[in-house]
């Protein structure tokens, strides 16, 4: 949807000053505004020590209106936005929370506008934190680094996210044994990448139009994890057979991810499959596919859209922001009510 917008790297020609001066451009957003709110911090011992302000956007949020509090927070390169809902207090019970990642040569500002998330946080009293990843070092194009990090890429995306996790909850009123992750494309795959590496700090992930990158996939050590995948079988950027080349490199097909997390939190191999309705009207629909009798009665959920593309699914009207609607399922509304079910512990008791 959105995204395939800037689904193109930048050009490998250009300097890295033009690359650095086109991401601040991207991130900063012309026309928009913050104030500072003069909120004190708490800084990590890593020195981690993001100063945030409260931030007015020009941009359309899908779909509106949020009633909530949005705020930019800024660490040196490194940046982020946090979406507080409507009824947020920093007094009684901690509310859970999520990361929503962009995909490759998008930006945070992009995701938020179409996921829709904002819209479930002031409905369901959760809050979403929107990360900006960093120009590739050789390909160009903002990303999350879901592959081995060494000599043409050294961005360490883990060592960043999991800094803003400890951060946020460190100095917000968060509930850390509720938080998710869930990302459309590369920031599907960093969403798997993060349930392999941060194991322990991840109740359960999302990924649409996403897979686990063939590192991943090979050096993941995961205790029983909840995961939802959406996926179209007619996604050309990441198709649901996978692409990996003769020397290894790549992602695994989305049988092969399920495959993964059905054996890893022990699950009964056989799932349940039920067809979905044809909400949109086009003739087609797709496949919810559910993995349960898991350990600590976690799910693998698998839901399959027929004819659709590398799209955010949604079946409201956006057809200002690049898409049509047209789809049989509201992906933030069925990954918020999945992610609503566990915590660090598995199932919610």
């Amino acid at each position: 949807m959105a995204e395939l917008r800037e689904l193109m790297p930048l050009s490998r020609v250009m300097n890295k000053s033009l690359l650095l001066f086109i991401f601040l451009s991207l991130v900063l957003g012309c026309g928009e505004s913050s104030n500072s709110d003069n909120r004190s911090s708490i800084p990590l011992e890593t020195g981690f020590n993001p100063k945030c302000s409260t931030y007015s956007t020009t941009i359309t949020i899908y779909p509106s209106p949020y009633e909530g509090t949005l705020r930019r927070c800024i660490a040196s390169d490194r940046q982020f936005y946090i979406y507080l809902p409507e009824n947020y207090s920093e007094f009684g019970s901690p509310y859970p929370a999520m990361f929503s990642l962009h995909g490759y040569t998008s930006t945070a500002l992009t995701n938020m506008s179409y996921t829709g998330f904002m819209k479930q946080a002031d409905i369901n009293d959760f809050v979403v934190i929107y990360p900006q990843g960093l120009v590739h070092e050789t390909k160009g194009g903002t990303h999350w680094n879901i592959d081995e990090i060494g000599p043409g890429n050294s961005v360490n995306s883990i060592e960043f996210l999991e800094s803003v996790l400890d951060w946020v909850g460190q100095n917000y009123n968060i509930n850390l044994n509720q938080f998710y992750s869930a990302g459309m494309s590369n920031g599907g795959f960093m969403s798997y990448h993060l349930a392999c590496n941060i194991n322990p700090k991840i109740a359960a992930i999302a990924s649409v139009t996403g897979s686990m990158s063939v590192f991943s996939y090979d050096n993941c050590n995961a205790q029983p994890t909840s995961v939802m995948q959406i996926h179209g079988t007619v996604d050309t950027i990441v198709p649901y057979g996978g692409t990996v080349t003769a020397s290894g490199v790549g992602f695994k097909s989305i049988e092969d991810v399920m495959g993964f997390w059905s054996n890893n939190n022990v699950c009964n191999l056989e799932p349940s499959i039920a067809s979905l309705s044809d909400i949109s009207g086009n003739g087609v629909s797709g496949t919810h596919r559910i993995y349960s009798e898991c350990a600590n009665d976690v799910e693998v959920q698998l839901y399959l859209l027929e004819g659709v593309g590398h799209d955010w699914p949604e079946n409201y009207e956006v057809s200002g922001n690049g898409g049509t609607g047209q789809y049989d399922i509201n992906s933030a509304e069925i990954i918020w009510a999945f992610f609503n079910k566990f915590d660090q512990l598995g199932r919610k008791q």
